[in-house]
């Protein structure tokens, strides 16, 4: 017999298992999610039946079935407040459907909550997420990913208190189902390392509940697009505005706390849902924001639109900043003025919060440049170093690179598939090269050339003698811009 899996319309299964089965709740990819009674214990409960709703082999098939029955019954141990009780799961002999029954919760998901635009207050925001993510940290420590983190997986009670559903479901992993292409999470909320098909452990959770915060704070999604490949593409690659741009009552540490959760990179991040937690309760409770290794938060930023270098430009070079403490305003260990918030954020996306900066490691300019000079004769200062680093998703193409008007670079470019996801190839190559300059003011232009498009850019800096300066090169998958950033 066939799972029931039944379309909208058709008649409702009479049982499931010992399940009394009285209306339909929702559907998805995963299966049906009914409202059932339990005849044996007087209770409704809510029971999700397992069935993929798209085309895999017998093999997949079983292989997700077992996989999902072993991980299901680790989430039915869990045992904490903000996660959702699995009181049973079983398959039903009947017809050999998987089902998972669940309590019955009485709330609106956060998904109708900030859906169509709707920002919550961002004290409401910040609490629900703070319990979800202490939540997450109770599953994480007992070794189980959510690896689903969305805002319909999020259900706010009438109480005000937040629970998180589809524990089991969502831990099947993607690679149980690669060779049909297919794999499981939704692309808005995935980490960068999800979306690539790369090991995961609870910090792409972390990165998925930032999403998740955006999108309360905001109203908006962080990482939207008209197709899969090109919300994955803008996972991947891209940097939302920053929450306070969007809403401009917002609390200023809370754009760091939420770039850090979504650095594309799992080590900029959190080190775990706890400390999510404990950031964002410290923002509510108006203290500072516990110190922690400050990682290079500029990688969950986006960076200057064409135009905007010279603005990203003053702000590194500045002598770092009088720090000002007002309270529940310590960031990262150092004070941070409320009203230098807005200061910081650069035109065209969010800006790294300003710190002492520490001597840049590899950057430079040409060689020609510093015979010009006289660099590296006896007794005169050693020339500047000019370090490029381009990470392109290009299949094949030129880099050029000018400092002054003088061509000092021409490399061939090439990038090989790294990962397929769905029907989209996601192609990874690297360009790093070093080159001398003579310390001083240059202007730097860099063109790349690719399947008959050519896109150019210009940005200016400050070289000092001995000291390498790496600038970023990069092109938007989808707008195809080329932007350059000091690092």
């Amino acid at each position: 017999m066939p799972p029931y899996n039944t379309p909208v319309g058709q008649p409702l299964p009479v049982r499931i298992g010992r399940y009394e089965v009285e209306a339909e709740l929702g559907r998805g990819m995963m299966g049906v999610v009914y409202q059932a009674r339990d005849p044996e214990l007087g209770r409704t409960v809510a029971l999700k039946t397992v069935s993929l709703a798209f085309a895999v082999g017998e093999a997949d098939r079983e292989a997700f079935n077992t996989r999902f029955l072993e991980e299901a019954r680790i989430a039915a141990r869990l045992s904490h407040p903000g996660i959702v009780v699995v009181h049973e799961v079983g398959r039903d002999p009947a017809t050999d459907t998987l089902y998972i029954a669940l309590e019955h919760l009485r709330g609106r998901t956060l998904a109708d909550m900030a859906g169509g635009g709707r920002a919550l207050p961002w004290r409401d925001a910040v609490h629900i997420v703070a319990r979800v993510a202490r939540a997450l940290a109770h599953a994480h420590a007992h070794g189980i990913v959510h690896r689903d983190i969305k805002p319909a997986n999020i259900m706010v009670l009438e109480t005000g208190e937040a629970k998180v559903l589809d524990f089991g479901v969502a831990k099947a992993p993607a690679s149980q189902l690669t060779a049909t292409g297919q794999f499981f999470g939704t692309p808005a909320y995935m980490s960068p390392e999800q979306a690539g098909g790369g090991p995961l452990d609870g910090r792409s959770d972390v990165f998925s509940l930032g999403c998740v915060l955006y999108l309360a704070l905001t109203g908006r999604r962080p990482f939207d697009g008209e197709s899969v490949p090109a919300i994955l593409s803008k996972v991947l690659h891209a940097r939302p505005e920053a929450p306070s741009r969007l809403t401009p009552d917002l609390p200023a540490p809370l754009d760091l706390v939420i770039a850090r959760a979504m650095a594309k990179e799992p080590t900029d991040r959190h080190a775990s849902a706890q400390a999510l937690a404990e950031d964002l309760e410290a923002l509510l409770d108006g203290r500072a924001v516990p110190a922690r290794p400050d990682p290079a938060v500029a990688t969950a930023v986006s960076r200057p639109a064409a135009g905007d270098a010279s603005l990203e430009l003053l702000l590194e070079d500045a002598p770092p900043p009088a720090w000002v403490h007002p309270p529940g305003a310590l960031l990262g260990g150092r004070a941070l003025s409320v009203a230098l918030g807005a200061a910081v954020l650069v035109t065209g996306g969010w800006l790294a919060w300003p710190r002492p900066a520490a001597p840049p490691a590899g950057a430079g300019v040409p060689r020609a440049a510093a015979a010009d000079a006289g660099l590296g004769g006896p007794g005169l200062a050693a020339p500047a170093r000019l370090a490029i680093d381009f990470d392109h998703h290009l299949r094949s193409g030129t880099l050029e690179v000018w400092v002054d008007d003088e061509r000092v670079l021409e490399e061939p470019i090439e990038g090989r598939v790294a990962q397929k996801v769905l029907s989209f190839r996601l192609r990874k190559g690297s360009v790093q090269e070093t080159l001398d300059v003579a310390p001083g003011p240059h202007e730097v232009r860099v063109q790349v050339s690719w399947d008959g498009r050519r896109r150019s850019a210009r940005i200016t800096g400050r070289f000092e003698a001995g000291v390498t300066r790496r600038l970023d090169v990069s092109v938007a998958r989808l707008t195809r811009e080329l932007t350059l950033h000091w690092r």
